[in-house]
Order: C-alpha cells, then sequence, then structure tokens
C-alpha cells in the first residue's frame, strides 16, 4: 500500500480534503464569495483607472505647462475625462457590492442564530 492509497478517502479524494468555497451546500455563501471575487477584481480595475487619471494629469501638464504641445494637453484631458469617469463608476459598484456582500452576511448570521435557537428559518 503506498503513500498516495493510505491518503485517499472513500470516493477517491484524499482524506484531508476541504471543500472550496465554490462547492458549499449554502447557495447564499457561494454568492456571496463570488461577488468578493468580483470586488477583488473591480479593485484591481479602479487602481488601473488612477494610474491612468494620474497619467493624463502629467500629459496635460507637459502638453499645456512643459512645452509639449497642444495635441499632448488636449489628449491629457480627454484621458483624465475618461480615467475619471470610471473610477466613478468603478467606486460605486464596489461599494454597492460591498454593501450586499454584508447584507449576504447579515442574513447567514441570522440564520445562523435561528439554528442554534432551534428555530426553522422561513424561506
Amino acid at each position: 500500500m503506498g503513500l498516495l492509497e493510505a491518503l485517499r478517502g472513500r470516493k477517491g479524494e484524499p482524506s484531508l480534503y476541504r471543500r472550496a468555497w465554490s462547492q458549499t451546500d449554502d447557495p447564499l455563501v457561494a454568492e456571496a464569495r463570488a461577488q468578493t471575487l468580483a470586488i477583488q477584481r473591480l479593485q484591481l480595475w479602479l487602481r488601473l483607472a488612477y494610474s491612468a487619471l494620474a497619467l493624463a494629469a502629467l500629459l496635460g501638464y507637459w502638453g499645456f505647462a512643459g512645452g509639449g504641445g497642444m495635441v499632448a494637453g488636449t489628449g491629457g484631458v480627454v484621458l483624465g475625462v475618461l480615467s475619471l469617469i470610471c473610477v466613478l463608476v468603478l467606486r460605486t459598484g464596489i461599494s454597492n457590492g460591498r454593501r450586499n456582500v454584508g447584507a449576504m452576511l447579515d442574513v447567514m448570521e441570522a440564520s445562523r442564530e435561528d439554528h442554534r435557537q432551534g428555530a426553522v428559518p422561513t424561506p
């Protein structure tokens, strides 16, 4: 009997197997986890939008005050406006997503408290 055979469970998975968040029985937990991952991706895009906003400020300054020319300054302003719109949309989405995940966690906590007290939660 090899080491791998000794570590296998009844169904072939490792005996020290931990289920992933997405494989949970509670669909609310899976949805909260999926939304948390989506919020993390939005935060990455938010950092990129902030970087584009900083680049736009530098490009605009160089174009208008640093001798870069009118085209560079105008490009900086256009990039700045687009980056600012992206920042506002992403910040709104992130804050709404956090609020939604918080509401899901509150529902799960209330359900857990009902379960501890022996009450049956009504769907």
